[in-house]
């Protein structure tokens, strides 16, 4: 990351804990790449090692939900922002999100979150929670609970990992203090074990305490230290009940064989100490990192010894061990026997060693953080925008949303500091989903003084420009552009298509809007050559693409986790449409019933012929869900439905089969995009249109399902590469548009 930034980090307190400590190597890796960062926080011992790292720790009562120490929450960080000019807050807990987020309204700073677990979710923590401009998760799991709980939006949730400082987490680290202090014996069976006690973090080391007993019986020698305590006043503090079983087993043994040394900062030691270690989440990592064989357990399951066979069960669920089995005595005592009698301790750690290196470095978690602080738009998402973007946005259409996408990521690579206003639905949302100031597609009054701030309405891209879905859609977006004429501002209608268009009057429209454009380009030949039919001057209007080729695919980790419960090895994607909002000649006059009929015989006949599995990837939810539902009820050969993605999701989805059959306009741009091969089961010229441009063959008519062509050409077609030339022509062309209407506002 070129530019250093300033950064405020802000979290309840900087004790014990796996948060806390993945708080302080993030920061001093960041401070290491040459950024400056405060941190404040209620204070704890890794705020007093931040300090004597040369990391400024501002103490503010950021841990409690009391309405008083709130406010003085809630004062300080507002003097400490207005005073230090931060370029980004950055919270890491809810409480100091919320506080945050108050002050964000005010002070319009750039503001992200870290979420570190999953909490219980009540209505009133939905609504006050705040997690800012964009995410961070530490695993794909608590990306999902965001996305299932809180209504975040997928692009905007970055993934990382726990990094572990590996040069203090290293097979170096002394135990000499450690063996002093405790005045350990020469013990070859010792187990370590570092935890917070509380009762939802402390179950493991528990059961490790009953283990003891008969782990005595084939190990005289046995020592377990196990580090930490309780911190949560609320819980139960396992810790006590541990401490029982050690003075139990002290007083008849005659020996110490349970340590507990309480909460510490010393941990590179502890864990150094040990022969093996028990423990789950970044503990798990830290003595990894240390080259310590490791069982991999805690409260939410139980992973067992770390090998080769547990190296994506555990990365999968964060080396938390959510969805397998409860931990048990029984457990520990099989895989504790089994490591002890291995004989091979050095080469079970030293892999560890090597899968912290080759994941989990600090520095790879500070890149990742950097990533995201990069996605910011270093303007304020409520100034008023010089660019106004005006289009079918907001309906949770992935293929509309993905041209909006694509449209604002490509305008910022042109000009980071661009200011947007998108018209929408649902303005809120839509404001976080696309990093831009939004305004109700319907609010005339809100957008005619959007209007007198800016100096460009684009209109696009998308199928605007006609009367099929209804003549109300057509008046609306010529009197946006008229409306953006009449206030002087410049309009661009950007990678359109038109048509088809019914009725003189309508058609009389539709060039009179054209010829208020200031630019004009249209995504395919077919919509030139449409107006041009009506009179419109050919030579006016640019031949472009749609903006959707550019999407950047979801990163594979949030693909696999996607797919993780999908089986199967090779696919084939089908998007249809719903016939709904079909005219009947549209579809040849076909019904419903007898499309989802002929469809699923058809599916059973490519899944025959490929040996491939049916993927059913599902645009618009509201619309389309029901169709494909139908559609594989009725196939022999069942397939998985996916719904409620995001247009980068579907695209990663898509790189991972081996063809594309689609009414879905957009799904098809998808595939062409990945270098798929196509099938377009068309219901509209635009379609036609679209395969061509790209350079495919023409669609499948609906009245050819009977016939058999979609399965024939399916069994042809069915894993060919495809060349990528023309659609890299293509992109080129998308990404003029952007550089254009960056040159507009200039």
């Amino acid at each position: 990351m070129e530019k250093k930034l300033n950064i405020l980090m802000t979290t309840m307190q900087m004790g014990f804990g796996g948060a806390e400590t993945h708080i302080y190597e993030l920061v001093l890796a960041l401070k290491k790449n040459g950024h400056t960062v405060t941190v404040a926080s209620a204070g704890g011992k890794y705020a007093e090692m931040l300090e004597k790292a040369g990391v400024r720790h501002v103490t503010l009562p950021l841990a409690s939900k009391n309405p008083i120490s709130v406010l003085k929450a809630y004062s300080g960080l507002k003097k400490l922002i207005k005073t230090e000019k931060f370029d980004l807050v950055h919270a890491h807990a809810r409480i100091p999100a919320f506080v945050c987020g108050l002050l964000q309204k005010k002070l319009k700073f750039r503001f992200v979150t870290t979420a570190h677990w999953v909490f219980k979710v009540t209505p009133l923590w939905k609504k006050i929670s705040n997690w800012g401009d964009k995410q961070m998760s530490v695993s794909e799991d608590i990306k999902q609970y965001l996305i299932d709980n809180y209504d975040q939006c997928s692009d905007n949730i970055f993934v990382t990992v726990n990094g572990i400082n590996t040069e203090v987490f290293s097979p170096d680290a002394d135990a000499t203090p450690i063996i002093d202090e405790f005045s350990l014996s020469d013990s070859k069976h010792r187990i370590v074990s570092v935890s917070r006690m509380d009762e939802s973090r402390g179950k493991a080391q528990l059961a490790l305490a009953r283990s003891a007993e008969k782990l005595l019986e084939k190990y005289p020698d046995l020592e377990i230290i196990i580090v930490g305590d309780g911190v949560i006043p609320t819980e139960k503090n396992l810790l006590t009940d541990v401490k029982e079983i050690a003075a139990s087993l002290e007083k008849k043994y005659g020996r110490k064989i349970i340590i507990t040394p309480g909460l510490r900062t010393d941990t590179p030691n502890l864990i150094a100490s040990g022969d093996i270690f028990v423990g789950a989440s970044r503990a798990a990592l830290e003595a990894m990192s240390v080259a310590k064989p490791t069982i991999v357990c805690g409260n939410e399951g139980y992973i067992g010894i770390f090998d080769e066979s547990k190296r994506e069960i555990s990365y999968k669920t964060n080396y938390c061990c959510r969805g397998c089995e409860d931990v048990s005595e029984e457990l520990l005592i099989r895989d504790i026997t089994a490591l002890f009698d291995s004989g091979d301790l050095k080469a079970k750690g030293d892999y560890c060693r090597e899968v912290i290196l080759a994941d989990f470095s600090a520095a790879r978690t500070a890149r990742d953080y950097e990533r995201m602080y990069e996605t910011l738009s270093p303007c304020p998402k409520t100034d008023p925008g010089d660019i106004l973007i005006s289009g079918y946005y907001g309906f949770e259409n992935a293929g509309d949303d993905s041209i909006a996408a694509s449209m604002i990521q490509n305008i910022r690579s042109e000009d980071p500091e661009a200011k947007i206003t998108i018209f929408c639905k649902d303005p809120k949302r839509n404001a976080k989903k696309y990093g831009v100031r939004a305004i109700g597609r319907f609010n005339i009054l809100a957008m005619l003084l959007e209007m007198r701030h800016a100096k460009l309405l684009i209109s696009g891209g998308g199928n605007l420009l006609q009367n099929t879905t209804s003549s109300r859609s057509l008046f609306y977006y010529t009197v946006i552009i008229r409306l953006a004429k009449a206030l002087g501002l410049k309009v661009f209608i950007y990678a359109n298509g038109v048509g088809p268009v019914f009725g003189k009057k309508y058609e009389k429209s539709v060039i009179k809007t054209l010829s208020l454009a200031d630019k004009i380009t249209f995504r395919e030949p077919q919509s030139i050559e449409y107006v041009s039919a009506l009179g419109f001057d050919k030579k006016l209007i640019t031949l472009s693409a749609d903006p959707a080729l550019t999407l950047q695919k979801a990163p594979d980790e949030r693909i696999e986790y996607i797919m993780r419960n999908i089986n199967g090895e090779s696919f084939f994607a089908i998007s249809l449409r719903n016939f709904s909002s079909l005219h009947s000649e549209e579809v040849e006059g076909m019904n419903e019933d007898t499309f989802v009929s002929l469809f699923a015989k058809e599916v059973d006949r490519i899944a025959e012929k490929t040996g491939a599995k049916p993927l059913y990837l599902i645009m618009q939810s509201s619309r389309d869900h029901l169709l494909s539902e139908k559609v594989n009820a009725l196939a022999n050969i069942k397939g998985e439905i996916l719904s409620g993605l995001s247009a980068s999701e579907i695209l990663g989805i898509i790189n991972r089969t081996s063809l594309v059959i689609a009414m879905r306009l957009h799904l098809l741009i998808y595939g062409a995009a990945a270098g798929k091969p196509l099938i377009g089961v068309s219901y509209d010229k635009k379609v036609d249109s679209m395969l061509s441009y790209m350079g495919y063959d023409a669609p499948i008519r609906v009245s050819e399902l009977e016939k058999g062509h979609l399965s024939e050409k399916a069994a042809e077609f069915f894993g060919k590469d495809i060349p990528c030339d023309r659609i890299d022509a293509l992109k080129s062309l998308a990404y003029a548009d952007a550089k254009e209407a960056v040159k507009m506002v200039k």
